[in-house]
């Protein structure tokens, strides 16, 4: 009767503390074929850096997924996720997900990394988010964040407030150093990474409005690296010297705040490298509840940009969403310009005095994605973390970790719907031209037109089945060159266990 009673008791404890329970699974298999040197651009950007640039490729990956909810307040979610396969940046097997988030109201705290998308942009659609995009591989970090948008006392529900705040580091050492070393390039080692954005959203019209406007700005850090570079020492030898940046509350304070390294008589500059975006976002809602959307982001990555002295540079959009199962369920417009960089001319604020004036009057050639110490700029594992239309590092054959294409044009379209009620399509169309960089130009401006078509077809006879097709063409050296190319993938899903 004891036992019986003890069993009881421990039950009911169980029920009320951890009330909801479900473990979930995916699987996937992939195989991609290509005519060309490259994967297809669309096939090879855009899946959080599973893919390899290199033509015919394939993985296998499996993750599970663990969500319990404790009480109405609090709840948690773990994940792993392994993966597989040939041409990997990674190796042959690496860990692509391996997290736990902490849940508290509308307070979220994740620690690991994940592939977990902010942008307010078009996940399958845009072109890329110019900070934080869905194109490389998750960044192992902690990161306070409001999941949510949260109301702002005595404004009327009318105004709320969204943010995240958060430490990173890289883990590509090795991917560098096989990269840059052998063709003497520079490189950095031990990345460490600051991001934080804040975003306030004037209307809802989820409940109550017909329109809404967000405006935000995100900041994106890298600092405490090991700088390597190839110079020529006092004594006339050629070799790498290292220099260590310091890893103290100092230094990441100046980091998250954006300021001068007092310490650092050699630069002028912020500590570490520095870059951010500001977001207008304008949506209405229609009478049958779809949803237009008007959006700028605009690009800095300096005071100049901060204050618009680059107000050329932008990406402006357009997005359709009917929220249904529609022959038209979304379209993305979008424009990329990119070739202003507040002019060509730079200087350097340490200067003599007889040219001291010009202090204030040369702060172009910003350079996007690129710094002179962090060369790698804004990417892990040679795919950039923000924008795939700055051609990413690992499209770089001279062994170099820099973005060698940053002033472009590009017109960009996305399409989706359904054919079928089990069928969903996608297309992607894209053209663009790049000059390059203003010190580092291409003798010839480089054109190019990628296209994809993506047909995901959800087997009915056997549950949370999914195969998808796609089918991606590449013209012209903005996308790296000339190939032909498809790939097809296996998705299993399910539920391991529901309480």
């Amino acid at each position: 009767m004891k036992k019986v009673l003890i069993i009881a008791i421990l039950s009911l404890l169980s029920g009320s503390l951890f009330p909801q329970t479900t473990t979930t699974y995916q699987a996937e298999s992939f195989a991609s074929l290509s005519s060309g040197d490259h994967t297809p651009f669309w096939i090879n950007n855009q899946n959080w850096g599973m893919t390899a640039v290199e033509a015919d490729n394939f993985y296998l990956r499996s993750g599970v997924y663990h969500d319990q909810r404790l009480n109405e307040d609090w709840s948690f979610q773990v994940g792993v996720d392994i993966a597989g396969g040939n041409h990997s940046p990674y190796g042959n097997f690496w860990v692509q997900q391996l997290y736990g988030r902490l849940n508290w109201n509308i307070w979220r705290l994740d620690i690991g990394a994940q592939e977990d998308y902010v942008s307010f942009l078009n996940p399958k659609l845009s072109s890329g988010d110019f900070i934080q995009s869905n194109n490389a591989r998750p960044i192992p970090e902690i990161k306070l964040s409001l999941s949510e948008f949260l109301l702002v006392p005595y404004t009327k529900n009318n105004l709320f407030i969204k943010g995240d705040f958060a430490v990173g580091k890289h883990f590509d050492n090795s991917w560098l150093e096989d990269q840059a070393k052998p063709a003497l390039q520079n490189y950095t080692q031990d990345n460490l990474t600051h991001h934080k954005s804040i975003y306030f959203r004037f209307g809802d019209i989820q409940n109550k409005h017909k329109m809404q406007f967000t405006l935000g700005v995100m900041h994106y850090a890298q600092w405490g690296a090991e700088i390597l570079k190839y110079r020529k020492t006092n004594e006339g030898e050629w070799k790498y010297i290292k220099k260590k940046e310091t890893v103290g509350f100092d230094d990441f304070f100046r980091t998250v705040i954006a300021k001068e390294n007092p310490s650092d008589a050699e630069s002028a500059y912020v500590s570490g490298s520095q870059w951010g975006a500001y977001l207008f976002k304008y949506d209405y809602k229609l009478a049958n509840q779809s949803i237009i959307s008007a959006y700028i982001q605009h690009f800095f990555d300096d005071g100049s940009g901060m204050v618009f002295e680059n107000y050329k540079d932008n990406m402006l959009g357009i997005e359709y969403n009917s929220g249904k199962k529609n022959l038209l369920s979304g379209i993305v417009f979008e424009y990329v310009y990119s070739k202003h960089q507040t002019g060509p001319i730079h200087h350097n604020i340490m200067m003599d005095d007889k040219h001291s004036h010009l202090q204030n009057k040369g702060n172009g050639n910003d350079n996007y994605y690129n710094n002179a110490d962090y060369v790698q700029g804004p990417s892990y594992f040679g795919k950039s973390i923000g924008t795939p239309l700055f051609l990413s590092p690992e499209y770089n054959k001279d062994g170099s970790v820099n973005f060698k294409s940053n002033r472009i044009i590009s017109f960009h379209l996305g399409i989706e719907g359904y054919l079928l009620p089990p069928l969903q399509y996608r297309l992607m169309l894209t053209t663009g031209q790049s000059w390059g960089r203003y010190y580092q130009p291409f003798t010839k401006v480089q054109k190019g037109t990628s296209s994809l078509l993506e047909l995901k077809y959800t087997i009915p006879k056997i549950e949370d089945l999914d195969t998808k097709l796609m089918i991606g063409y590449d013209d012209g050296k903005f996308f790296g060159g000339n190939t032909f190319g498809c790939s097809l993938s296996l998705i299993k899903k399910g539920i391991l266990y529901s309480k």
